[in-house]
């Protein structure tokens, strides 16, 4: 996979390209030992059909974190005693070319960590990808999952459970009546279909039979399925569309005068989709993080992520990409080292403290952590409960 050099945040030197491993180990000299540790990441910019609508501004959310955490990191000194570079490649959101960009950084650019991308089944794709290769290095994954994968990957996003059952037991047993459901993009969604079958749909009474993936958007075009729904005289809409157009399900229920006719549920959903939501509609959610909640963490962190970007926007996304930044180099540190094997045995078990709590991965790779469900209107998302340590609910497959 070509990666093009403006993508980078740093330049790169080529004579030191892949010498990041042999850098750590005791006893090598010290003038490469001070080489900058580069960790990769991966950012979607279009999607495989040159549409953006994919990912924006979910993109520059994903910066934001990383970009932040580096310079804090650099701050205060970098990791180990050296200075960390932040790479970026474009995985077109699709694992097979998202795996190629990770191979390229590693090889080509000498990474020593790695964040993956935005889909949900980059991690699992990537993983077996460097397996096979034989290729090892730390990976982090700060977006959403459906918690079915334990392999070497670090989860520090949250889960599809995590969001079900906290929804589940903030808003009662009449969010289960009636229900529509949807997810996107198979075949990881599927999983999140069953999860929906399973949590919000088996046992109620009345249910509209729906639980179905949907594909081939374009993207975005949910007035079919709108529709469909309102014919079934469904109550509750629960979705889980982990892009950013996911909005579109009820703007264009909106369209057809039918949005107030639901309780609308999303599995993932930020401040930037919320300001898009036509008036006087609302929608539910949980996520790891909110803008707007009252902790002076959060205050801190909202003010710090401002500044460095130049813009209002915080979500979720940079949150958990700034904390996944922070996991990698905390697991460094306890292991004196950057060499996959020591840093993931300390990821196991590691606790974090973030601008929301602590965060602590299991030996499973998932996280427990605080979640929040929140009430979505134009004006942004209002924190209705918080959850102080809410489970990941993983179940490897």
């Amino acid at each position: 996979m070509r990666i093009g050099r403006r993508e980078l945040f740093a330049a790169v030197s080529a004579v030191g390209a892949g010498l990041g491993a042999a850098a750590a180990a005791p006893g090598f000299p010290a003038i490469l030992q001070s080489r900058p540790l580069r960790i990769g990441a991966l950012i979607s910019h279009r999607d495989r059909q040159g549409q953006d609508e994919l990912i924006q501004p979910y993109d520059r959310q994903m910066r934001l974190g990383l970009e932040l955490a580096v310079a804090e990191l650099n701050a205060a000194g970098g990791i180990l005693g050296r200075q960390v570079e932040l790479l970026v490649a474009d995985d077109e959101g699709s694992p097979a070319p998202g795996a190629a960009a990770a191979m390229e950084l590693i090889r080509g650019e000498g990474v020593e960590a790695l964040v993956s991308g935005f889909v949900m089944a980059m991690p699992p794709y990537m993983d077996r990808t460097l397996r096979r290769e034989g290729l090892d290095v730390p990976v982090a994954h700060a977006m959403q999952t459906p918690g079915t994968y334990c392999g070497r990957v670090a989860h520090v996003g949250s889960t599809t459970l995590q969001a079900i059952t906290t929804l589940l037991e903030h808003r009662g047993p009449e969010a289960r009546e009636r229900t529509f459901q949807i997810s996107d993009w198979a075949p990881s969604q599927r999983t999140v279909s069953n999860q929906f079958y399973r949590h919000v749909q088996a046992g109620s009474t009345g249910a509209a039979l729906v639980t179905t993936p949907v594909s081939g958007n374009s993207p975005g075009e949910y007035t079919g399925l709108v529709q469909w729904a309102h014919d079934l005289d469904a109550q509750n809409f629960w979705i889980s569309i982990p892009r950013p157009y996911a909005v579109n399900v009820v703007t264009q229920a909106d369209s057809l005068g039918v949005a107030s006719d639901f309780a609308w549920h999303f599995l993932e959903f930020s401040e930037w989709q919320a300001s898009q939501l036509p008036d006087g509609v609302e929608a539910w959610t949980s996520v790891p993080f909110v803008a707007s909640e009252d902790r002076p963490g959060v205050r801190d962190f909202v003010a710090r992520a401002r500044r460095h970007a130049g813009d209002d926007l915080v979500t979720h996304v940079a949150f958990s990409h700034h904390a996944a930044v922070h996991a990698l180099a905390r697991a460094m540190e306890q292991a004196g080292a950057t060499a996959a094997g020591p840093v993931r045995a300390a990821l196991a078990g590691l606790q974090l403290e973030t601008a929301t709590g602590t965060l602590t991965l299991g030996s499973d790779g998932y996280t427990t952590m605080p979640m929040y469900v929140a009430r979505a209107t134009r004006a942004g998302l209002e924190v209705a409960q918080r959850f102080e340590a809410a489970s990941p609910g993983a179940a490897c497959g």
